[in-house]
């Protein structure tokens, strides 16, 4: 073995986020204490000046009329955006919130009632993007999160939990861990029971639709996909969200051009917004309305943590809630996401991407993020569409094509909280904000921090604490191919605080991880962990590599 890695002990342990209560979120700050200019970035010169949009010219490129109203009036709003008036932004009162702990004491379940009001539920997963970010170009729903298992698979089974699927599952992670530590045995297989899981559909003998919805990127990829689940006991569905062409940043014209084949990479989806008008437009509002559905749970596919939750709809329905959002407490790596604030006396949602960077700092202070899982009244958003009055604010990305500035204007559904008359926003724990959006949150995702219990993802019961470990890997750990090649095996990280990986890096099998353990290989360098390795608050650099002797 050739070994000129240097390593030092950590004594010192991170400070963790806490994950707070929801009165310690709120205290009085001077959040303006100087004249801030414009929170968002401005216009160029020829945007500022675009000519309208004849409506032919958008039939003309296949938009439907639903869709080219949606557009023009989003166009119209970017082009003469409202000033935000900084003096009216607020950390939200905790009056216009629900804890998620005193909702037993708020609106507590009655047992008796619950099979009824669970028949008037309908889920739907958000399942419009692919997934690039981990170097994956097929929809981001079929990507595996362990060998034979994806985000698709935990959807359906968080509804109906097949146990042929949960007994695989568990004895795949049962193994992973006998590899990474033979301790945990008897903990894990103690939980291999496949009798002890919460079935919506079958415990219940209700019927809770899956609702999926697609982007034209993810459609026809889909629907080939879920016909592996016909025996299963949940009925599916799919829709289609829009399609929104996108424009030039400096002119606001038109990037595809009418009468041209499609291009699809002259078009985007417009955000998860766009849920309300496409699932009113597929005619599913009117059937769920028709067939008895009052309520629907909208979440991210991606999300392990947004599963159906008794007595959220239980709150919901007796308080006569039309829109409900989850939100969290927001921790160091929650970066690209929004925050909610109170603006103009209303709760509204902002997307930090929108903000000029310079500005962010204003609202460090604002702790409360955005889970995206939405509980919303099918009446009462039918009836905003109906009367046009369904309005959200848009934001605005600037993808390069050929070296020129595009712009796609999207709408975010939590934007919806300052539609509805009676609104909410419910303070929830982490456990319901799982998302997996990188190879460092997989990995965790993977590892015995979680288990499984009555179809949901939890934090494993020997861990010490609610927080999760902050994980990051570098670029070389990007994708989830050069991801797999580097874990011989998932690490043990019960016990770990902190990992930060960079540079040539490869873990062999039965690798335990613990407190605060930082490993980089130089330029050029590449370091190899061993099996068997017990690493716990270390500092790896340099060079380590096995040899074949």
């Amino acid at each position: 073995m050739t070994d000129t890695a240097t390593s030092k002990s950590t004594t010192e342990k991170p400070k963790l986020q806490s994950t707070g209560s929801l009165h310690s979120l709120f205290k009085n700050v001077d959040l303006f204490s100087e004249n801030d200019e414009e929170l968002y970035p401005p216009l160029q010169h020829g945007a500022r000046f675009a000519a309208p949009i004849e409506d032919s010219t958008l039939l003309g490129l296949g938009m439907k009329p639903d869709e080219l109203k949606a557009f023009q009036k989003q166009r119209h709003a970017y082009i003469n955006k409202d000033q935000i008036y900084t003096d009216e932004i607020k950390i939200p009162n905790k009056t216009e919130m629900i804890d998620y702990h005193q909702l037993h004491l708020v609106s507590p379940v009655d047992q008796s009632n619950a099979a009824r009001l669970l028949s008037k539920l309908v889920v739907i997963k958000l399942n419009g993007g692919l997934g690039n970010s981990m170097g994956c170009k097929t929809a981001k729903s079929t990507m595996e999160i362990a060998p034979g298992v994806t985000f698709l698979d935990m959807a359906v089974a968080h509804i109906e939990v097949s146990n042929k699927f949960y007994y695989f599952y568990y004895n795949n992670n049962n193994n992973n861990n006998n590899n990474n530590n033979n301790n945990n045995n008897n903990n894990n297989n103690n939980n291999n029971n496949n009798n002890i899981f919460f079935q919506i559909n079958q415990d219940y003998n209700v019927d809770v639709p899956l609702v999926i919805m697609n982007s034209y990127k993810t459609h026809n990829e889909t629907n080939k996909v879920i016909e592996k689940y016909k025996t299963h006991k949940v009925s599916i569905k799919t829709f289609q969200q829009s399609m929104f062409p996108k424009m030039y940043k400096d002119t606001l014209n038109l990037v595809p051009k009418p009468n041209t084949p499609m291009n699809p990479k002259e078009w985007y989806p417009p955000g998860s917004g766009d849920i309300f008008r496409s699932l009113q437009r597929s005619g599913l509002i009117d059937e769920f309305l028709a067939a008895g559905k009052e309520y629907i749970f909208i979440s991210n596919v991606e999300n392990l943590g947004s599963i159906i939750d008794l007595q959220v709809l239980n709150h919901i329905h007796l308080q006569k809630i039309e829109f409900g959002l989850e939100v969290t407490h927001r921790i160091n790596t929650d970066s690209t996401g929004g925050i909610l604030m109170s603006y103009k006396d209303k709760l509204h949602l902002l997307e930090l991407s929108q903000v000029k960077p310079e500005k962010l700092r204003i609202f460090k202070d604002f702790k409360l993020w955005n889970t995206n899982n939405i509980w919303v009244n099918l009446k009462s958003v039918s009836n905003l569409i109906k009367e046009d009055k369904l309005d959200l604010d848009w934001i605005v990305n600037y993808p390069l094509e050929n070296h020129k500035a595009m712009v796609q204007l999207e709408t975010p559904a939590g934007m919806g909280i300052q539609n509805f008359k009676n609104s909410v926003a419910i303070f929830v724990p982490r456990d319901r904000y799982r998302p997996i959006k990188s190879t460092s949150q997989l990995l965790v995702a993977q590892s015995n921090i979680f288990q499984f219990d009555h179809g949901q993802v939890k934090l494993n019961s020997k861990r010490e604490g609610q927080d999760v470990p902050l994980v990051k890997l570098g670029e070389e750990f990007a994708t989830v191919s050069d991801y797999e090649k580097r874990f011989k095996s998932i690490p043990d990280l019960l016990e770990l605080d902190h990992l930060t990986v960079s540079g040539d890096v490869y873990f062999g099998s039965r690798i335990t991880l613990k407190g605060t353990v930082i490993i980089v290989a130089n330029h050029g360098e590449r370091v190899d962990i061993p099996d068997g390795v017990v690493l716990e608050n270390k500092v790896l650099s340099g060079t380590l590599r096995i040899l074949d002797h």
